[in-house]
């Protein structure tokens, strides 16, 4: 038993280890009554695949648009699927031959969060994309399936001009930290929302900073720029 009370410390560290038990104990109170903590990361989109052209040769990357039979296999509450249309937000699915083994979703100049009432506003606006939820279906989670899509995704984005690639990470999932990590991801800032059913209270290291809303309508608006990857160019060519 303390074993288990303590693990969330051990492997998040005291500071998110507190919040992670305190999102646990408000859970169980009501399901309107969260803490959500997000590692806001960017990432280049690189000139060269990412895995050699012979370990993704089977698959094929195209799009997936509303009507697909793949939307239908997708563990997506059908209102939120609804959300990421209405806001124009492009799903990409790998396939190896007429099978979808996995996905990932794109949204352009801005994403507007589903989890708690935030609009990511993304910079420089032709160049920048949001990218969420990629997912691989479990029978296909060995091997190299992550790294292929992403293979899919960097080409993707590449064809289009698109230099960086923005994405929310909850701070809880280690595995999704490690695994972005090795894709050159970098922080570009930490935001914490607590929700009470109407109430929805945020803390940022970014600006706005701090923004307290009492309406469902309300929505924060945080603006996200790759300062951190070109700070580390200059710096690589100086």
């Amino acid at each position: 038993m303390l074993s288990k009370l303590t693990s969330p410390f051990r492997e998040f560290g005291w500071f998110a280890g507190s919040l992670y038990a305190m999102d646990r104990a408000f859970s169980l109170v009501s399901r309107r009554l969260r803490l959500y903590f997000y590692e806001l990361m960017v990432q280049p989109i690189l000139n060269k695949p990412l895995l050699p052209a012979r370990l993704t040769r089977q698959l094929e990357f195209r799009e997936i648009r509303r009507g697909d039979p793949g939307i239908d296999r997708m563990p997506v509450r059908p209102e939120v699927m609804h959300s990421r249309f209405r806001q124009g937000a492009l799903c990409l699915g790998a396939f190896k031959g007429e099978e979808l083994i996995g996905y990932i979703w794109f949204c352009f100049r801005t994403y507007e969060e589903d989890e708690v009432r935030c609009t990511f506003v993304l910079t420089p606006e032709e160049e920048a994309v949001f990218d969420f939820d990629l997912y691989l279906f479990p029978e296909h989670r060995m091997g190299l399936g992550f790294a292929a899509i992403w293979t899919g995704a960097n080409e993707f984005l590449r064809n289009r001009g698109i230099k960086f690639t923005f994405s929310r990470l909850t701070r809880f999932n280690v595995a999704s930290r490690r695994a972005h990590r090795h894709l050159g991801w970098k922080p570009v800032g930490r935001a914490i929302f607590l929700q009470a059913w109407a109430f929805e209270l945020m803390v940022a290291t970014i600006s706005p900073y701090l923004r307290l809303s009492l309406r469902r309508s309300k929505r924060v608006r945080v603006t996200l720029a790759p300062d951190v990857l070109l700070s580390h160019a200059k710096t690589s060519n100086g």
